[in-house]
């Protein structure tokens, strides 16, 4: 079977990714190389960046239309491919397979766009969803079974620490953009006056008072934000809305330095947390909860070298290009042998 991969992020034609650690006679990929950029932390999705997305799925199907059609299908990354490419196969009425991986929608939605979705994709033959609360969220929106959506882990690529964690100038660190709870943060903070940065969006924090002791940062690269994940003292992750699941890339990221995060307990993080054995899990919007978990990482190194240890073994056992190249390899020959899937 030939796979047609159309990922974002990938911008040659080499396999990379999940797809180029799957070893399998029964399956070939090709790689549509994206000419855009995607940006994760922005808040939404522009007129001119959807024909970005369509342009790209439309040249992917294209070289669907080269190839033995009968035998060649796509695998999408991120909602927007899996829309566009399933507006294309609802248009010409193929019946070529669709997975779509991280199927992360952060929250869904109603009106003219919602139909337009849910009309795209019901041609989706299989979503990956990274978090469990997702499954019962889009087959409840989508009017789908369940057993279209599995939850597979979010996979990473695996990096060795590089930076110990600073014993002189210790600070707090809270990183990302995305429905993110700065606001319970800073009230945590407020008595601890704990030094502290916050690397998001300008948009994430615009209508808070972000006091002295706060720096903010925007625009770092992810080599800079891995810098400063190994070199803080307590990593937290306060998220605003716990039904829709993010936070998780952040989270892996660092966890597989063998960092002790602190989160909100919600749809993004509990499938990746065991409390006070891989993170430490706060109720949201928890001032004082927050507040104590921050104090105590903050003064007991023992307990972050015991959590973050368990964090980057869980990290290389589940989440890792690796790990999700066996669960794809599954699905991949679950859809080539036409198992119980409602095409």
């Amino acid at each position: 079977m030939q796979w047609i991969i159309l990922a974002p992020f990938s911008k040659s034609t080499t396999p990379g990714w999940i797809p180029g650690r799957i070893q399998s006679d029964e399956h070939c990929f090709q790689v549509i190389p994206a000419t855009y950029d995607h940006d994760r932390s922005r808040k939404g999705t522009s007129f001119f960046q959807w024909l970005d997305y369509f342009y790209h799925a439309l040249r992917g199907w294209l070289v669907h239309y080269q190839w033995d059609r009968g035998k060649s299908g796509f695998i999408t990354s991120f909602p927007h491919l899996a829309v566009c490419v399933g507006v294309l196969k609802r248009l010409t009425g193929s019946r070529a397979p669709i997975l779509a991986w991280s199927f992360n929608m952060g929250s869904i939605f109603g009106g003219a766009k919602g139909v337009l979705a849910k009309l795209a994709l019901h041609s989706v033959d299989l979503f990956v969803v990274h978090s469990r609360a997702e499954i019962k969220l889009y087959s409840d929106w989508l009017a789908l079974p369940p057993e279209r959506f599995v939850f597979v882990p979010l996979s990473i690529e695996i990096e060795e620490e590089s930076l110990p964690e600073r014993d002189v100038e210790p600070f707090v660190l809270a990183l990302g953009t995305a429905n993110r709870d700065y606001k319970t943060l800073l009230l945590a903070l407020e008595p601890l006056k704990y030094p502290t940065i916050i690397v998001s969006g300008p948009h994430a924090v615009a209508t808070l008072h972000v006091p002295d002791y706060v720096k903010l940062k925007s625009g770092l690269s992810i080599d800079e934000c891995h810098k400063l994940s190994q070199n803080a003292t307590v990593d937290v992750i306060p998220i605003k809305d716990v039904d829709a699941p993010s936070g998780q890339v952040t989270l892996l990221e660092t966890m597989m330095f063998r960092k002790a995060v602190i989160a909100t307990r919600c749809a993004g993080t509990q499938d990746y947390i065991e409390h006070r054995v891989t993170g430490i899990l706060v109720p949201p919007h928890d001032v004082a909860a927050l507040r104590a978990a921050i104090d105590e990482l903050w003064r007991d190194g023992k307990l972050r070298a015991s959590i973050g240890e368990a964090a980057r073994n869980f990290v290389i056992e589940a989440a890792t290009f690796s790990a999700g190249a066996r669960e794809m390899l599954k699905l991949l020959n679950r859809l080539v042998r036409g198992s119980d899937l409602a095409l």
